[in-house]
């Protein structure tokens, strides 16, 4: 875009980013930390997502839905958080194992991590719609905003979501129909 074309400057966001970051860090962090499972983690990509944020911030205001294109760089950012880590050698490619007072702690959360990534591969919007309704506690305009779709849809894709997360791990080896 050019300073020529017309572009329509959305209502919603602040125009200070300082005011967006502060009134939007808590479900930031909640977001990734449900995908991360560790608070310094989702901390890191939270503070990389917000400076990501921050750099692009005039693209952001100017979008057709800026909550939806921060919502889009937060997952980007999570998504490529352990790569990068690794890749920078900061983070073992082996990690020492955790005590196991962590490990039980954590325990009731695999079966629901491995049907969210199995759903997110099959249905990456009912699985965020999902974790954003019942991981973040969000409303569904809330989340309608931050996906970029309508809160009919985002109430669809929850149900649905559900159905199938679900299934799966009913059907799955961590549900009570699987051995152990």
């Amino acid at each position: 875009m050019n300073e020529h074309s017309p572009v329509a400057r959305p209502i919603g966001l602040p125009l200070d980013f300082e005011v967006f970051f502060q009134r939007e860090q808590r479900a930031f962090l909640t977001l990734a930390a449900s995908r991360l499972r560790d608070r310094r983690d989702a901390e890191e990509a939270v503070l990389e997502a917000g400076h990501r944020m921050h750099a692009k911030w005039e693209r952001i205001l100017a979008h057709v839905n800026p909550e939806a294109m921060t919502y889009a760089i937060l997952n980007g950012v999570i998504v490529d958080f352990y790569r990068r880590e690794v890749r920078n050698s900061r983070v073992q490619p082996y990690a020492e194992p955790p005590d196991t007072a962590y490990l039980q702690e954590l325990r009731s959360h695999e079966c629901l991590d491995l049907a969210l990534e199995k759903l997110e591969s099959a249905a990456p919007l009912q699985a965020n719609s999902v974790r954003l309704r019942h991981l973040a506690g969000l409303s569904y305009d809330q989340i309608a905003e931050r996906l970029g779709t309508t809160p009919g849809a985002v109430k669809s894709s929850t149900s649905i979501g559900l159905q199938r997360l679900k299934s799966i791990m009913t059907t799955g080896s961590c549900g009570t129909s699987g051995e152990e």
